[in-house]
């Protein structure tokens, strides 16, 4: 199911058969997609209770965290990658080309290389991706921009029509 951002037909329907795969691959309970501010993309299964725009923003926000630890001990290159291993679920982070955060939650007693290698497996595919949806959200952005900033003008300008002369 895709949600939040737009995309291009032919480049959601990839981002969404890959997701499928990896939900289907490992299992999970739920598999997210966001981009790296944290606007949920796209989600496959269902988390009962759990708010998915919440957990994008906060997985974004995980893996920014984490660069900046890697950062500051030294590592050159931080490989974004979070696992969380809870009593009865777990979450798996990992960020894709700095563009996409992929967020994997599975039930405790699956197998985490398998959960790890699938991840991999579908980065490497999500990875040619990126520079299309991040091409795709540089002309969102400058359209977004340029139609608030016509419409605030006209907007301006009718409030004050009766009042500046």
């Amino acid at each position: 199911m895709s949600t939040g951002i737009v995309l291009p037909i032919a480049l959601d329907e990839q981002i969404e058969q890959i997701l499928a795969d990896l939900y289907r691959e490992t299992e999970a309970e739920c598999v997210i997609l966001a981009d790296v501010s944290g606007h949920l993309i796209s989600i496959q299964g269902e988390l009962e209770g759990a708010d998915p725009i919440l957990i994008a923003a906060l997985a974004a926000g995980n893996l920014a965290a984490i660069r900046e630890l890697t950062r500051q001990i030294g590592e050159k290159n931080p490989h974004g990658s979070f696992l969380h291993e809870g009593e009865s679920k777990s979450c798996y982070l990992f960020s894709v080309a700095h563009c996409f955060v992929l967020i994997v939650i599975f039930r405790s007693d699956n197998l985490i290389g398998l959960i790890r290698l699938s991840v991999r497996r579908a980065a490497e595919r999500l990875y040619p991706l990126t520079a299309e949806f991040e091409e795709v959200m540089r002309q969102s952005t400058r359209a977004l921009t340029s139609d608030f900033g016509a419409t605030l003008v006209r907007e301006l300008d009718n409030a004050f029509a009766g009042v500046i002369r």
